[in-house]
């Protein structure tokens, strides 16, 4: 086969294609805003569902570093967006790893924080305006008539979507407006990047000592250092755990003896702060349950009787030993102190946040009110040597929950958020709260939810305080909610527990 020979083979194969498309060479200008155009696309993407909120605005960020990076020698204004796409990443780095610490929310809530998003979309801003003057400078050296309205629309676009944000918009007829002009923005800026390489100009690619793939590589590895970073360091509270003394005076002593005569558990009665024993001094009576709670889904277990199948649940470990106590005080009305205590009487396992999450008895009645502070705290053994330690946090808090069937809501509950360390044995802790009768004959009603993280695997990292004013499941993600109630009524002949 001569030469010819091959060349009318090669024709009969494409015969409808020019000799020019046949292998189209990819120029520098077509490479760069190959990825500019669909990186400007995924930042103004936001879709809250399996992850892409985060996935799709970080390749976009990414992708913008590469067009911006190939361009930066054409002129200056590429050059800026170059710059600013650096410190876009740099805030996306910075924000998506810090969504893998337990203080994320207080690190956002900070003025480097709040600073992180208003940064970003003011650097977003600007790197548009650097698109829409840095084609301007290319197609006057190309010397063909400048026309770059779509880039300034892009920028026009983009600050009256700031302006949305800022108030707050969430309406939908204009965000249908706001999509479809993106749409016929993006495809104007398709059509005016394919002119401007068509115009026959060249745009020289900048010169760069890492490749695409390994500056992609770097960022994606920083970002996966960073989170595992997150999750290994700052996956738990900062606690102040301190030796407790053995010393007790013979004051505190005496409260025990009595507390214990009038039915005070012994092992609950001993993790008693000074502060809280003292409380109590002069104690009328006690009212106390214990039981054990599975914080475990447990197994089905199926039982067929004729066309009937029975399906139960079966906890064959129940870990969490929970003990509550009402210690009623003197005075001119009816005083009583809440105590609700816990103890793991096995290996928790996954040291991460929990949190107790109080209904005081007070909370939805008539009949009780708030009397005095909240006290607690949380306690571990380590080599014959008990640690203590205060709550990372101990108070009421108003937030909006939102149920299935009561719908949203304003409520105000208690929270008590704290961590375990790992080496510890017979983790344990307690809170209590103090309740004075308004009216006769109402009910002691005091719930706890013990909230348990069982493993780190979530993004972004929510706190077990979080997890339950989020959700109003007890078992969703890596928590696990473990429910229990002291419930009695004051009659005239004693106690009567319902």
């Amino acid at each position: 086969m001569n030469e010819h020979d091959f060349d009318d083979l090669l024709k009969g194969a494409v015969p409808d294609l020019p000799p020019d498309d046949i292998v189209r060479e990819v120029t520098p200008w077509r490479r760069a805003m190959d990825r500019i155009l669909p990186g400007m696309a995924l930042c103004a993407i936001t879709l809250n569902f399996f992850l892409l909120n985060y996935l799709l605005p970080t390749i976009g960020v990414i992708l913008l570093l590469l067009g911006f990076r190939t361009l930066r020698g054409e002129n200056g204004w590429f050059r800026a967006g170059w710059i600013l796409a650096l410190a876009q990443v740099a805030c996306c780095l910075l924000t998506l790893i810090l969504n893998a610490a337990v203080e994320r929310n207080a690190v956002f809530a900070s003025p480097l924080g709040q600073v992180l998003p208003l940064g970003n979309g003011v650097l977003h801003f600007l790197l548009i305006l650097c698109l829409w003057r840095g084609i301007t400078a290319v197609q006057r050296k190309a010397g063909i008539p400048v026309h770059t309205g779509s880039a300034a629309a892009l920028l026009v676009w983009y600050a009256a979507l700031l302006l949305l944000a800022f108030v707050q918009y969430d309406g939908l007829l204009l965000g249908i407006v706001m999509i479809v002009c993106y749409i016929l923005i993006i495809r104007s800026l398709c059509r005016l990047s394919k002119e401007t390489e068509e115009s026959g100009y060249a745009v020289k690619a900048a010169e760069v000592r890492l490749s695409d793939r390994k500056l992609v590589g770097a960022i994606i590895s920083v970002l996966v250092l960073g989170i595992v970073c997150g999750y290994l360091f700052f996956g738990s509270y900062r606690m102040s755990w301190q030796a407790e003394t053995s010393e007790e005076s013979a004051e505190l002593s005496e409260i025990k003896e009595e507390l214990l005569a009038l039915g005070y558990p012994g092992a609950a009665l001993n993790d008693l702060s000074g502060e809280d024993l003292l409380a109590c001094n002069g104690a009328l009576r006690v009212v106390a349950q214990e039981c054990d709670q599975p914080v475990n889904s447990g197994r089905e277990v199926w039982t067929v009787q004729g066309n009937i199948t029975h399906i139960t649940t079966v906890y064959d470990v129940k870990e969490l030993h929970l003990t509550d106590v009402a210690v009623e005080l003197p005075g001119e009305t009816p005083q009583w102190k809440v105590f609700h205590h816990f103890l793991w009487t096995l290996d928790p396992g996954f040291c991460g946040t929990e949190a107790l999450q109080l209904w005081p008895a007070y909370r939805d009645s008539e009949g009780w009110t708030s009397a005095g502070d909240l006290t607690g705290r949380v306690l571990y053994d380590e080599n014959g040597t008990v640690y203590t330690a205060p709550f990372h946090s101990l108070a009421a808090e108003g937030y909006t929950a939102d149920s299935i069937f009561w719908g949203e809501r304003y409520v105000r509950d208690v929270f008590a958020t704290f961590s375990m360390p790992e080496n510890g044995e017979r983790q344990r802790g307690y809170v209590s709260y103090g309740i004075e009768e308004l009216q006769a004959g109402w009910i002691v009603d005091s719930w706890v939810n013990y909230v348990h993280q069982r493993h780190r695997l979530q993004y972004p990292v929510l706190t077990a305080e979080e997890s339950r004013k989020t959700s109003g499941w007890n078992d969703t993600g890596p928590f696990i909610t473990v429910q229990n109630a002291l419930q009695f009524f004051i009659t005239e002949t004693g106690i009567d527990l319902n």
